[in-house]
């Protein structure tokens, strides 16, 4: 069969000419892309200029306006879990990725062949967002963003207690605690986890605050206060961008930061908490070992590392996504 993956400018999949964009820059060669979710680096195609059809959840949709302040450029149809739609030879289906609120992944199906783009991908339940759903298919794409061993999280039902516990406790002592995240989907989970278990006043970035009001929009209601002025110490809790750690011009503040990265890496006189939106490499496994592909593309982050654990734990046909449009058909 004529199909052809590979890395151009975001994942694409071609097959007679007719060409399918996922997750791609504003550099389309094609003329119809899927967008996965409302983070800055997949919504180029949002950005893209010519006759270009878009494809994404109401969600992504909402979300991508407000963080980024504008519309997409593009003509996007809204789409929901379990919609299936044809564009030419492309047969797609929608379903949950699990990474923030309103992501997805495409189930693409091309003369009976099957294949699954997952975007980022969180293969467990959060205060947000269900587990991904795993999806059977021929071929898997799949991100590896911690696709090394050496990344294992710890579960959500150990850290919301401990980052709570830590925020309380510097309220206690009179500070202002910050939480140092993402604007789009981290943040909203942790307002979420705090107006679930504290009575603590949220305060938060203006940006964080607009992305709140198109969760909002959704049904999703979060408790926070755009920031105006100087929080009292010792009565609330802030959550910034975490561009802006190390820029706060506020007094008595105790910073910290929730990424998967905090795994490996800390920061000086910052608190870290290993909280991530993505799947950690156990996690990977076990999607993949439940969608049952025949052949895994691995692309983002440890791709060469994933696609090796895959070929020597799961004995499957493993390799990062080429980039480029190489000559080879896809082989089974």
């Amino acid at each position: 069969m004529a199909v052809k993956i590979f890395w151009d400018n975001g994942v694409t999949i071609e097959r007679k000419g007719e060409i399918l964009h996922l997750d791609a820059s504003p550099k389309l060669k094609g003329n119809v892309v899927l967008v996965s979710h409302a983070h800055g680096d997949h919504v180029g195609g949002l950005k893209a200029k010519g006759r270009i059809a878009g494809y994404a959840t109401e969600a992504t949709l909402k979300i991508f306006e407000a963080a980024f302040g504008k519309k997409p450029a593009i003509p996007v149809k809204p789409v929901k879990y379990g919609e299936k739609f044809k564009v030419g030879c492309f047969k797609v289906k929608v379903f949950n990725s699990g990474h923030i609120f309103g992501s997805c992944g495409f189930l693409v199906e091309i003369d009976g062949l099957t294949i699954a783009y997952t975007g980022d991908l969180n293969f467990s339940d959060s205060l947000l967002t269900k587990a991904a759903e795993p999806v059977e298919c021929d071929i898997l794409i799949i991100e590896s963003t911690y696709g090394s061993p050496q990344y294992r999280f710890p579960s959500r039902g150990s850290l919301y207690p401990r980052m709570v516990k830590w925020a309380v406790e510097k309220v206690k002592e009179g500070k202002i605690p910050v939480f140092h995240v993402y604007p789009v989907g981290k943040a909203q989970e942790i307002v979420r986890m705090l107006n679930e278990y504290t009575d603590l006043q949220v305060y938060v970035h203006p940006k964080i605050a607009k992305v709140n009001s198109a969760h909002e929009s959704l049904g999703f209601k979060l408790d926070a206060e755009p920031l105006k002025g100087k929080p009292k110490p010792g009565s609330c809790v802030l959550v910034q961008p975490r561009s802006l750690l190390g820029y706060l011009n506020l007094e008595k503040v105790s910073p910290a930061v929730a990424t998967g990265w905090a795994v490996r890496y800390r920061w000086m006189g910052v608190e870290a908490f290993p909280l991530s939106n993505h799947a950690d490499f156990p996690q990977l496994l076990s999607y993949v070992k439940q969608v049952k592909p025949r052949k895994v593309y691995t692309c983002y982050g440890f791709s060469d590392m994933l696609a090796s654990a895959l070929k020597t734990k799961l004995g499957l046909k493993a390799e990062p996504l080429p980039a480029g449009n190489p000559p080879q058909l896809i082989k089974l």
